[in-house]
């Protein structure tokens, strides 16, 4: 009956392929269940990561992305992408990205892009600290989604 309905084909990701019913179908379903306008289904965590990390940085104006440099490659593919201005700072430094942070002038737009848990190393980001630190000298803090 799936084949009869849907077809079959090699497959391939939305941007190779297209979107598809069930694609939309499921937006919506995940808009509605969270009490959102949209929803956006990506096909992996690499290329969320990739198309969110690209667009913001490319959407503000002046920009600049601060990035742990533990950060999967997913987020760093994304920063170089975006064509922002990228400054990293040492591993899960409170002190090194502050500093960074502080060299720019408070209403210059600031991404800190950092994991909660790193997957390449396993060590834990201090997500409250940063988020604190960011309330004071940041626009926005992002954390990657675990696949």
């Amino acid at each position: 009956r799936t084949l009869d309905k849907y077809g079959a084909d090699a497959g391939g990701t939305r941007n190779i392929a297209g979107n598809g019913a069930t694609h939309l179908s499921l937006e919506d379903e995940l808009a509605s269940l969270h009490c959102k306008q949209v929803a956006l289904v990506f096909s992996s965590c690499f290329v969320a990561n990739d198309a969110t990390l690209s667009t913001l940085g490319s959407k503000l104006p002046g920009c600049i992305i601060f990035s742990d440099s533990m950060n999967h490659a997913s987020m760093i593919q994304g920063i170089r992408h975006s064509r922002a201005q990228k400054v990293i700072f040492k591993h899960n430094d409170l002190k090194d990205l502050e500093a960074k942070l502080q060299v720019y002038p408070k209403d210059t737009p600031k991404i800190i892009a950092f994991e909660s848990v790193y997957s390449m190393c396993g060590s834990v980001g201090p997500i409250k600290e940063i988020c604190d630190l960011a309330e004071h000298v940041a626009e926005l803090c992002l954390d990657r989604p675990k696949e």
